[in-house]
């Protein structure tokens, strides 16, 4: 699947046909992020090389790829709305300090979405805050007891 068509139903899911809000090297970075992040949640090796993702998304991986795409592009607008203004002069008003707020919000419902459909797709997967900290198996505790003579060699 070209990385272009994509970014084509990117642009489409965040209403945005006409470029208006988005430039095409954001959208890109925004599906980059999400083919890197839908790979590593689906256990996949999913890569973009020379514009084309493989191996080629189909189905549901392929909505899991736009939906994360289109967190990442919320993340993008929270940051570019975050200096927002409110404005007013005589009977007009213009206040745009809301705007992170909305992106936040279309950000955490698009999230719940994802992970809703990543546990359809994959039951065993336990998608919550800690789950993408890695914790290597087989730890144990090492414990020193006052008083024990070790034997140290030389």
């Amino acid at each position: 699947m070209l990385l272009s068509d994509l970014i084509a139903d990117l642009r489409l899911d965040l209403s945005d046909p006409g470029a208006s809000l988005f430039e095409d090297q954001t959208l890109e970075r925004c599906v980059r992020k999400a083919v890197f992040r839908v790979g590593r949640d689906l256990d996949q090796s999913l890569s973009v090389t020379a514009g084309e993702i493989t191996p080629d998304p189909t189905g549901e991986v392929r909505e899991l790829l736009v939906i994360m795409a289109q967190i990442h592009a919320c993340q993008v607008m929270r940051s570019a709305t975050a200096n927002a203004f409110s404005f007013s002069s005589g009977d007009k008003r213009v206040d745009k300090t809301g705007q992170p707020g909305h992106w936040a919000k279309l950000e955490a419902d698009l999230l719940a979405d994802y992970r809703q459909r990543l546990t359809e797709l994959r039951p065993a997967t336990q998608l919550d805050q800690e789950s993408y900290i890695l914790t290597p198996s087989g730890l144990t505790p090492v414990i020193y007891e006052q008083g024990i003579d070790l034997d140290v060699v030389e």
